[in-house]
């Protein structure tokens, strides 16, 4: 065989690697800009109806919803007024209903459901209520409409026990669920097969490939397939994984106050316990406090070898507070947005107030480039990263 004819298959295999690794390149800067390019719209409220607005602040959807809810995965929960279902004497009875609208404002999901859970990983928990019976009957949703699966009458779709818990329906491609007979947790696909067996008494979403459960009063991080991959036992509490670290909590000797550090997915304590309160990573921070008491606390932002970045003393609440685009909300915006930096990039955006625990001012976190003021008295507004607002509260 000549030299020509040994070089020519190699040519034409180096030709087709180079056009493999082309056509991947493609694929995947498609997918990022199909990411990118998502709408985000957001709720508003016009003379007591729902609607959403765009980035510019204009209306895109008219508001003629009773509730509307943030958009994710190009498409949003809303709730209409079912003017059918009502009693013999006029009384409106049950005559909330919700459905699914895309960014165009069409209803992909028939307003027939009594709650849909806000949509991550592609998927969606959904509950209509029998109201001769007032039986739950739980399903799971796609973002084209379609039902995916009907889930047995005795099983609870977690993410939808507790309203305000902020914790996804799928994620990692599972399913937190609940056996409401037994009341425990186990994990479903989104086609409503078992994968990991009820067994555990608390349990949390995957993220990082690992979840966070107990069994046998013991915590545990397991992966997809139900092995333990951290034995966990020896802490007093555990939070779930983010950016590749989990917060888990040791009990002091002598104070007997739970310290928190992180760990990695491997196990090891990367970050020594000191915390009294700890929280998850975002672009790279977390959240920390040191003292002995809530109204003691020092609070900062530390990166991923425990150093302080922001902080420890900053003016700030307690509460769980994640970078978003680059900002934080400091003291839930009575101290504006603070950068990585640690310089105040918006000055106060909220009044802070402390006579209602459940309702009060509030600066939410930064999403393509807008972020949602929430008021006591309930009314919103969006400002953009300069502080300016793209809807004003006294709409």
């Amino acid at each position: 065989m000549t030299d020509r004819q040994i070089k020519q298959p190699i040519v034409w295999v180096s030709f087709a690697i180079v056009f493999i690794v082309a056509a991947i390149f493609v694929v995947i800067q498609a997918e990022t800009k199909k990411n990118s390019d998502e709408t985000i719209l957001y709720p508003v409220q016009v003379d007591g109806k729902w609607g959403y607005i765009n980035k510019a602040g204009k209306i895109a959807i008219e508001p003629i919803y009773t509730l509307a809810e943030d958009f994710h995965e190009g498409v949003a929960v809303v709730q209409v007024k079912d003017e059918s279902n009502s009693s013999e004497d006029g009384e409106e009875q049950n005559n909330i209903k919700v459905g699914v609208i895309d960014a165009a404002g069409k209803m992909i999901v028939k307003p027939e459901y009594s709650a849909i859970s806000t949509f991550s990983d592609g998927v969606a928990g959904a509950i209509k209520l029998d109201e001769d019976t007032y039986s739950l009957q739980y399903f799971v949703l796609n973002t084209k409409g379609k039902v995916v699966s009907t889930l047995p009458e005795d099983m609870n779709i977690v993410s939808m026990l507790l309203i305000g818990n902020h914790m996804p329906t799928q994620s990692d491609g599972l399913i937190l669920v609940q056996d409401e007979p037994t009341e425990m947790y186990g994990y479903i696909n989104s086609r409503g097969t078992m994968i990991i067996p009820y067994q555990y008494e608390q349990a949390y979403s995957f993220s990082d490939g690992l979840a966070l459960v107990m069994k046998d009063k013991h915590y545990q991080y397991i992966d997809k397939t139900g092995k333990v991959i951290i034995d966990a036992s020896k802490y007093v509490n555990g939070k779930s994984f983010s950016e590749g670290l989990a917060a888990v909590a040791v009990k002091n000797t002598e104070t007997s106050a739970a310290l928190y550090g992180y760990i990695d997915t491997k196990g090891n304590m990367v970050i020594q316990p000191k915390f009294a309160v700890a929280y998850g990573f975002s672009e790279g921070l977390a959240k920390v406090g040191v003292g002995g008491s809530i109204n003691q606390y020092s609070i900062g932002y530390i990166d991923k070898s425990g150093a302080y970045k922001l902080g420890p003393d900053l003016d700030d609440s307690f509460d769980e507070t994640l970078f978003s685009e680059g900002l934080a909300a400091i003291n839930d915006g009575a101290g504006g947005y603070m950068d990585k930096e640690g310089t105040l990039s918006i000055h106060q955006v909220v009044q802070k107030e402390n006579d209602n625990i459940l309702r009060h001012n509030n600066a939410g976190p930064f999403r393509n480039g807008i972020a949602r003021l929430s008021f006591s008295d309930g009314r919103i507004g969006y400002i953009d990263t300069t502080g300016n607002y793209i809807w004003d509260p006294r709409n």
